[in-house]
């Protein structure tokens, strides 16, 4: 069983905050107390002349009545101790009454039913002794034509009524602090909570952006720097060579800046000048692969694209979230070949249906020991198990004795 939630405790109140509801609780029970011994007989004698026990009374009265006012400065600091205390009050002053009455809301709002019982049975029973006792002492009986018993029992009822209408106003007090520290509790909740996804949306974007980059540039820019290389360490290339290596880092380098500008494009969806959507170029899909395979190629990089009967056929149903993602995979890939294995031949196999999913292969022969351990995790294959990963596929890749293999599973999602 879980415990109710704990109620807020009152707000701050400010110096005027406390000053005003002191005087005025000061004030009614002045008038209170006037109107006590206004009706006593005695109150109709000169001044000086009431009998001793008057005066002994109304000092008490007087002397007890503030210090319950004092007490109910601290009714938020102590709200059992005070309600009790100015409550206890009752039975010499009727002074205190607004204050007990106070000190009782207070208390209340804090909507703990033990303590509030507690103080309920000393208000009224305080309350019934000053009727019935000092009241008597004073002279002051009203209904006098009422019998004892009937007279206890009414003042009674009217102590126990009052009680509770002061309690009720104060439980409502306290649950309506309740409501709205719920309120902002949930506000405060949701707004963490708004922020964490903005967050998490922001860094998932970053990383996206990243594997986009880093996959568009890493292909580009290798066929660049492995053309520059040939024309910085070749210096046996007829010149026809050198200027179709030229073309060729050119080339490259221009295509480069064009896909970025692409990619950028999509992922940031920039608005033109004039307020018209930006024209976003087609991203690439797994039936670009056979461009891909033969740009590849065409660079020096020889590569053997081989599917499974019919498939090119079947990838028209396939979604192209699931196709771009298996061409930057193979894209990757090429590119990690041609970092590790420059000219070795590239086997690229793919296969699959709706039923069995997207298979893709792809395996270079290492000819020699590379200076880095090719089945080491790298930026590249973290990216490629990333995206593999985004669409609930398997990535597995490794190194055996002379090769490297690059193994994809990806679920078909038809379009």
């Amino acid at each position: 069983m879980t415990s109710p939630r704990p109620v807020p405790g009152p707000p701050p109140l400010r110096w005027w905050g406390h000053a005003w509801r002191v005087l005025v609780v000061w004030a009614a029970g002045l008038f209170i107390l006037a109107v006590t011994f206004s009706g006593s007989p005695a109150g109709s004698q000169e001044l000086g002349s009431y009998p001793v026990r008057v005066d002994a009374l109304l000092l008490a009265d007087l002397l007890v009545g503030h210090l319950a006012v004092v007490l109910v400065l601290w009714r938020r600091r102590f709200p059992v101790a005070v309600a009790v205390l100015t409550s206890a009050a009752l039975v010499v002053s009727s002074l205190a009454v607004p204050a007990s009455l106070l000190a009782a809301l207070s208390l209340a709002s804090r909507r703990r039913w033990r303590p509030l019982l507690v103080v309920g049975a000393v208000n009224i029973g305080a309350g019934l002794y000053y009727e019935l006792v000092i009241a008597r002492q004073l002279g002051i009986d009203m209904l006098s034509d009422v019998a004892s018993p009937w007279y206890a029992g009414l003042i009674a009822l009217i102590s126990v009524l009052l009680f509770a209408l002061v309690s009720l106003i104060g439980w409502n007090i306290g649950g309506r602090r309740q409501l709205v520290e719920s309120w902002r509790s949930q506000a405060e909740t949701a707004h963490r909570e708004q922020a964490a996804r903005v967050a998490q949306a922001r860094t998932a974007e970053r990383a996206r952006i990243a594997r986009e980059m880093h996959d568009v540039m890493g292909h580009r820019l290798s066929l660049v720097a492995m053309h520059a290389g040939a024309l910085a360490h070749r210096p046996d290339l007829t010149d026809a060579e050198r200027v179709q290596s030229a073309e060729v880092v050119r080339d490259g380098a221009h295509r480069a800046l064009q896909e970025l500008r692409d990619v950028l494009g999509v992922l940031r969806g920039e608005e033109e000048a004039d307020g018209r959507a930006q024209t976003e170029a087609p991203q690439p899909t797994l039936t670009d692969l056979p461009s891909l395979a033969a740009e590849v190629t065409t660079g020096g990089h020889p590569v053997d694209l081989t599917a499974s009967p019919g498939l090119w056929d079947r990838s028209v149903t396939l979604s192209d979230r699931v196709g771009r993602h298996a061409y930057r995979v193979v894209q990757e890939a090429l590119t990690n070949a041609r970092k590790h294995a420059p000219g070795a031949a590239v086997e690229v196999d793919l296969s699959g249906d709706e039923s069995t999913g997207l298979s893709l292969e792809v395996r270079n022969v290492v000819p020699r020991p590379a200076a880095e351990d090719p089945g080491a995790p790298g930026r590249g294959l973290t990216g490629m198990q990333e995206r593999v990963t985004l669409v609930g596929g398997t990535f597995e890749a490794g190194g055996g004795p002379g090769v490297f293999v690059v193994r994809v599973w990806l679920p078909w999602e038809t379009r």
